[in-house]
């Protein structure tokens, strides 16, 4: 079942708050089921970024990580400004909800009073399954610095959910019929997503069940998520076909990447 709009379908805009500066333009929005964020047609990123971010929020859920809900709203009837000048164009955009908490800070704070510190294995194996740039890069990228505005923790009493957000930057580092012509993308085995705080909590147990999880989620789960996107934001049924294949398979092998590169590294603890 997918996730998008299950949990949380605003309908309407009813005004605009703040654009942001980011690569896609967010607009934090006022909807008629609260504060969201939204990605719309004509952001400098592309449309297909927008396709991106479902894509991957989808596979996020999919693997068990927790992400803000987010939904598919038709904008129209209203202008909302972008912090480039531009408007947000008519038609379909991905819209986040506004949850309560703060970003990642790059201390041990928020590891080590995580409800459920599976999920900083579980990070990094789902960024090195969809090659997510735009987290934690790998150490060889041009420039490794992990984006930590990209990693958020909610308060649950006295301890912390990690929630992922921001996917269009997965995948691929140009258009997708490009970036999937060849192989590269089942077969770059470096990793993504090892937040320096992490390594304590990536203990060979919890790096082998975070596999699994990925490995659970078959081809028919991915086309569905993949038939999910809107025709308008691309793209063509052809490269729509290449990318359900080759996240199927690079799903295959993401587990013997992370292991290759982290187990030497780590001196896996039980």
């Amino acid at each position: 079942m997918l996730y998008c709009g299950r949990d949380w379908q605003p309908t309407i805009i009813r005004r605009v708050i703040e654009p942001l500066f980011s690569s896609t333009r967010v607009v934090k929005v006022a909807t008629d089921a609260g504060i969201g964020f939204i990605k719309g047609l004509g952001n400098p990123q592309g449309n297909e970024s927008l396709a991106l971010e479902l894509v991957g929020s989808e596979l996020a859920v999919a693997a068990g990580l927790t992400v803000p809900p987010f939904a598919i709203i038709d904008v129209s009837e209203i202008e909302i400004p972008m912090s480039n000048g531009g408007t947000v164009g008519f038609g379909p955009a991905f819209i986040s909800k506004e949850l309560r908490g703060q970003t990642s800070d790059g201390s041990d704070t928020f590891p080590k009073r995580m409800i459920n510190r599976q999920d900083m294995a579980l990070l990094v194996m789902f960024d090195t399954w969809v090659r997510n740039f735009d987290r934690c890069p790998p150490e060889d990228y041009y420039d490794p610095s992990p984006r930590r505005d990209n990693l958020f923790f909610t308060p649950r009493r006295r301890k912390f959910e990690m929630v992922a957000f921001d996917h269009t930057h997965c995948f691929v580092e140009e258009d997708l019929a490009g970036g999937l012509a060849g192989t590269h993308f089942i077969e770059d085995d470096r990793v993504y997503g090892v937040f320096p705080e992490f390594r304590p909590y990536l203990t060979e147990r919890l790096l082998r069940r975070a596999a699994a999880a990925v490995a659970q989620i078959d081809a028919d789960v991915i086309e569905a998520i993949v038939g999910s996107v809107p025709h308008a934001w691309g793209p063509s049924a052809h490269v729509r076909e290449r990318w359900v294949e080759q996240i199927f398979e690079r799903g295959k092998r993401v587990e013997e990447y992370v292991f290759a590169r982290l187990v030497p590294q780590l001196q896996m603890k039980v």
